[in-house]
Parts: structure tokens; C-alpha cells; sequence
């Protein structure tokens, strides 16, 4: 019996003793987690103490976007500029695929452009919002140059390839006749645009003629030393010269046709300009017997207040004597317009509204398509000088006046875009002039 009594003092005994390990070994896993726990937590804290957040690193992510957003505008560009040499000196078909690849990286830039414009909203996305949208613009852009360069250099190894040089020197030869059978007419274009508009609307293009001759000049004299070293053993040792020759000729076609472009956008703004005072006198007319009918002081007086600025808008534009501005004048007269218009709102029935739009609409888009064209090239002469800010403001610009082109477009909705248009572009072309300076 007591040895029976001693074997469950043991037993029990034992039991306590394991119930004690047992206890301790999960007291030390406890333990164990805890400071894993706490050691994790002091890992990921910031500095301050704060937890990560979204905005870590954000305005580092939007530099770096911005960056990429005028490297990869600037590499389309030159992309646009490489195709059209690449289709002259190859032809369309095989210069296809690096049609492709340009329209692809042109996408990608758009895209990126509206995603930054929609990170400036008056209403702020969240910042794990902006962070994704920050990011896209990043991939985006890094794509699109990755794309442009690769083609880029196919083509520059094609360029080192055999060609027939006899062939493409004629064909420059012609180009050069072409081009200088048009130094006449670019001349007397020069002297008309002096004549009746202001000059800083076209400044940069007075020296067109004499630009594109010594293109022409330099051209020529390239492919005299490019024929003459022309073997029948082969002609890989003239081709940078034949590249250089058609860089020329192709400089100063440019020159040429952006000199007619511009006498003809100006042109078109002087006619709409004419055109809107005309309908603008009718449309004081029926301002005046609105101002009358108005049942309440306070809407007369809008509409009185919009009538006189009209007026004088109207004053003040035809009565300038050559040499004139017409795109600062379509932007004047029809910013008074677009107060008469909000007055007179409650006034006009539907057809009314729409039929007045349809008026408007053709000067809206030449005042809006002028101011296009010269930001455009202000800004293509700025480099990367200019910055994110203005070119956004300039792919919002263009987006806004594709919408008011579109074919079927709503009258009143498309003169609001092109309003809008010409908005953006006063906002690119302020931004962009202050890069430059700077």
C-alpha cells in the first residue's frame, strides 16, 4: 500500500512539473511574438513616429513624372520628324511599323498629358489616387521613349545599308528646284504680312526666304561633294552626306510651309474677325430690345452692362488701321460677346441659342486654331526649356478644340470647347514664355 501511495505522489509530481514547462514554453512564445510584433512596428515607423501613408514620396514621383512627360512629348516630336525622313528615304512601306510605333507613343503622351492635367483638378484626388496616377504617367512616358528609341535605331541601322545614291541624289536635286521655285512667293508673303498685321505674329518667320535659300544652297553644295564620291564599288561612304543634303532640303520645306500656314491662319482670323463684327452689330440689336423687355432692374442691368462692353469692344476693333492683331482682337471681341451671350440666355429660346452658336462657332475655332499654331511653335523652339505645366495646358487646349471640330458636334457645346480651347492656350502660352525666360 505504500508503495502504491509513493507511485501517485509521483505521478502527480511529474504532472505539475510538466504543467509548468508547458506553461513556460507558451509564456516564451507570447513573449517571442511580442517582440517580433514590436520590432516590426518599429521597423515600418517613419521617423516622426507616424505611420507609412500614401504621400511618402509623392512629390519626388511627380518630378520625376514631370521630367518624363516633356522627354517623351519632345522624343514624339522628333519621332514625327524621323518618320517623315525615314518614308522620304524608304518609302511608306517599310517606314510602316515606325508609323505604328509613333501613333502608339502619341497615345501613350495623350493619355499621360490628361492624367497630369487631372491630377491639377480644383478637386484633389487622394494621395494613393495621385500616387497611381503618378506612376501611370511614369510608365506611360518611359514606354513611349523606350518605343521611339528602338525605332530609331532600326532606322539609323537601315541608313548605313547600300542604297542607290544616284537615284536619291537626283531626287534631292528636284526637291532643291522645287524648293527654290518658292523663295519668290515666300518673299512677297513676308512683305504682305508687314504690311497688314502686327509684328509679333509672326516675327519669328521674317527671315524665312533667306533661311530656307541657305538651306537650299547648303543642300546643293553637299550633294555636289556626295556625287563626286560616288564609286561603282559602292556608295556607303556618301551616305551621311545624302542624309545631311535631305536634312536640309526638309528644313527648308518646313520653313516654307509653316510661312504659308501662318499667312493663311492669319488670313482666316482677319475674315472671321469681320465676319463676328457683322453678326455681333446684329446681335446689339437684339440686346437693346431684350434691355427693354427685361421684367426685372437686375436683368436689365446685366444686359446693359454686357451691351456696353460689347460696343466698345467692337469700337475698339474696327477702328485699327494696318497693321492689326486679329487673333488678340477675335479674343477680345469675343470674350464681350460670350457676357452678352450669358445675358441674353434667358431671353433666347433654343433655336435662337443655336443658330447665334453656329454664328459664333467660326471665329471661336480661327482665333483658337491661330493661337494653336504659335504656342505650338513657341513651345517647339523652347525645347526642354518648357516645362510639364505649359504642355499640359496645350494638350488640354488641343483636346478641347478637337471636341469643337468633331463632326455633328452640338453648336453651343462646341463653342464652349473652343472657349475653352482659347483659355488653355493663353494659360500655355503664359507658362511656356515663363520657362523660357527663366
Amino acid at each position: 500500500m505504500p508503495t502504491l501511495v509513493s507511485a501517485v505522489s509521483l505521478i502527480e509530481t511529474a504532472g505539475d512539473v510538466a504543467s509548468g514547462l508547458l506553461a513556460g514554453v507558451v509564456t516564451a512564445v507570447v513573449l517571442v511574438a511580442a517582440l517580433l510584433g514590436g520590432g516590426l512596428i518599429l521597423l515600418f515607423r517613419r521617423r516622426d513616429g507616424a505611420r507609412p501613408s500614401s504621400a511618402n514620396g509623392l512629390d519626388s514621383l511627380r518630378t520625376k513624372a514631370n521630367v518624363l512627360l516633356v522627354r517623351a512629348d519632345e522624343a514624339v516630336k522628333a519621332g514625327d520628324d524621323e518618320l517623315g525622313f525615314a518614308m522620304a528615304q524608304f518609302g511608306a512601306e517599310r517606314s510602316r511599323e515606325f508609323g505604328a510605333a509613333v501613333a502608339e507613343a502619341r497615345g501613350k503622351v495623350s493619355t499621360a498629358f490628361r492624367l497630369r492635367h487631372d491630377l491639377d483638378d480644383a478637386f484633389p484626388e487622394s494621395a494613393q489616387k495621385q500616387r497611381e496616377w503618378t506612376l501611370q504617367i511614369i510608365a506611360l512616358c518611359e514606354s513611349a521613349i523606350a518605343s521611339l528609341a528602338g525605332q530609331d535605331h532600326s532606322f539609323s541601322a537601315l541608313r548605313t545599308e547600300e542604297v542607290a545614291a544616284p537615284e536619291r541624289i537626283e531626287g534631292v536635286r528636284v526637291g532643291i528646284r522645287l524648293a527654290q521655285g518658292r523663295l519668290p512667293a515666300a518673299r512677297d508673303t513676308v512683305a504682305r504680312l508687314e504690311r497688314e498685321y502686327s509684328p509679333h505674329l509672326f516675327a519669328s518667320l521674317t527671315t524665312t526666304p533667306a533661311d530656307a535659300a541657305a538651306l537650299l544652297d547648303a543642300s546643293a553644295a553637299t550633294l555636289d561633294d556626295a556625287a563626286s564620291a560616288i564609286s561603282p564599288a559602292g556608295v556607303n561612304a556618301v551616305a551621311a552626306q545624302l542624309a545631311a543634303a535631305e536634312d536640309d532640303l526638309h528644313r527648308a520645306t518646313v520653313r516654307l510651309d509653316t510661312l504659308e500656314q501662318r499667312a493663311a491662319q492669319l488670313d482666316d482670323s482677319a475674315a472671321a474677325l469681320a465676319a463676328l463684327i457683322g453678326r455681333t452689330r446684329a446681335d446689339l440689336a437684339e440686346a437693346r430690345t431684350q434691355r427693354e423687355a427685361a421684367p426685372r432692374p437686375e436683368e436689365r442691368a446685366v444686359i446693359i452692362e454686357a451691351i456696353s462692353r460689347v460696343e466698345t469692344a467692337v469700337s475698339t476693333v474696327s477702328s485699327v488701321s494696318p497693321p492689326v492683331d486679329p487673333i488678340g482682337s477675335l479674343d477680345t471681341l469675343g470674350a464681350a460677346v460670350a457676357q452678352l451671350d450669358a445675358a441674353l440666355a434667358s431671353a433666347r429660346n433654343q433655336a435662337e441659342r443655336l443658330e447665334h452658336a453656329r454664328g459664333a462657332l467660326g471665329g471661336a475655332l480661327a482665333s483658337a486654331s491661330s493661337q494653336l499654331s504659335a504656342v505650338s511653335a513657341f513651345i517647339s523652339v523652347g525645347g526642354r526649356r518648357v516645362g510639364a505645366d505649359a504642355r499640359t495646358r496645350l494638350k488640354q487646349a488641343e483636346r478641347e478644340l478637337e471636341a469643337a471640330q468633331a463632326t455633328g458636334a452640338d453648336p453651343v457645346e462646341a463653342l464652349d470647347a473652343a472657349r475653352r480651347a482659347a483659355t488653355h492656350l493663353r494659360d500655355a502660352d503664359a507658362l511656356a514664355r515663363y520657362d523660357a525666360a527663366n
